[in-house]
């Protein structure tokens, strides 16, 4: 009789252990499976799938002046010989700007052929007429609100040898939506970059008047890699685009003399405008 209880107890036990495994092992496949879904979820919110109403997107104009941009050449080496742009190398130039944002809706862009007197770059240039690049600017600088700019530097990493093209480069940018300043996205752009910011569009037509015409540079994307303030945790992405340019900064490009100190000197005119698209996980303010 107490073999018989003994064994009844045992095989109960044996039940109820492999019913507290079986319990564990659909837990952790439970778990999984959560995991998983919140995986996929996020991913189609950030690709704009089913779940695109959490997704959120906005435009912004981006205004950067002359005396907030700032194109750094690296010190060239003591034994090349500088005769000309086409010899400079830009491999590890940078670009430093600071502008402010502003709503699409409060910026008008303009068609602008040729500067005036007002903004012309000098006397070196006697006989030729500056443009902007891409012919157009701001008809209207809107006040800047102090809690809303985008900053940050990029660096050309990338260079076709023996040119002064441009085949690649890494930003940093910093796009602050608000808070004073502090809530902010951090962005990376990395991608393929292929710009000649020495290159010239010169119309022909026989006038009396040459005009350089600077050229634009691509759009690139970026990629949202975190925040600050009310963007703590933001992923997402970005895209830029310039839309306006400056005048070509007086330089011995025509010259073909000079050497490496001379180089990118002299005032330029212009306003520099970027399109700025930003999706987020995180919801995003108009601007000011």
């Amino acid at each position: 009789m107490k073999l018989t209880i003994a064994i009844s107890y045992l095989l109960g036990t044996l039940s109820l252990v492999n019913n507290i495994s079986n319990v564990e092992g659909n837990a952790k496949l439970l778990a999984r499976e959560k995991l998983r879904e919140d995986r996929e979820k996020r991913e189609r919110r950030l690709a704009g799938g089913s779940d695109s109403g959490l997704v959120f997107s906005r435009g912004y104009i981006c205004i950067i002046r002359q005396q907030d941009f700032a194109f750094a050449v690296p010190q060239q080496l003591s034994g090349d010989v500088i005769e000309g742009l086409e010899d400079v190398n830009l491999l590890g130039s940078s670009i430093f700007q600071s502008g402010g944002i502003y709503d699409p809706a409060d910026v008008q862009i303009s068609d602008r052929v040729g500067t005036s007197s007002a903004d012309a770059a000098g006397s070196f240039f006697s006989g030729f007429r500056l443009n902007f690049a891409g012919q157009r600017q701001p008809k209207f600088i809107p006040q800047a609100d102090p809690g809303f700019f985008l900053n940050g530097e990029c660096v050309a990493t990338n260079i076709m040898p023996g040119t002064t093209q441009i085949m690649g480069h890494s930003c940093l940018l910093n796009l602050c939506l608000g808070g004073g300043g502090y809530n902010c996205l951090a962005i990376y752009a990395g991608s393929k970059f292929v710009f000649d910011p020495i290159e010239l569009l010169i119309p022909g037509g026989g006038q009396s008047v040459i005009q350089t015409v600077p050229t634009l540079p691509p759009s690139y994307p970026g990629t949202i890699i975190g925040g600050t303030g009310l963007f703590n945790g933001a992923v997402g992405y970005v895209d830029v685009t310039t839309i306006t340019g400056s005048t070509l900064a007086p330089t011995d490009v025509f010259s073909g003399m000079g050497d490496d100190s001379e180089l990118f000197e002299g005032p330029q005119a212009g306003y520099i405008t970027q399109k700025i698209n930003v999706v987020s996980n995180i919801p995003l303010p108009v601007a000011p």
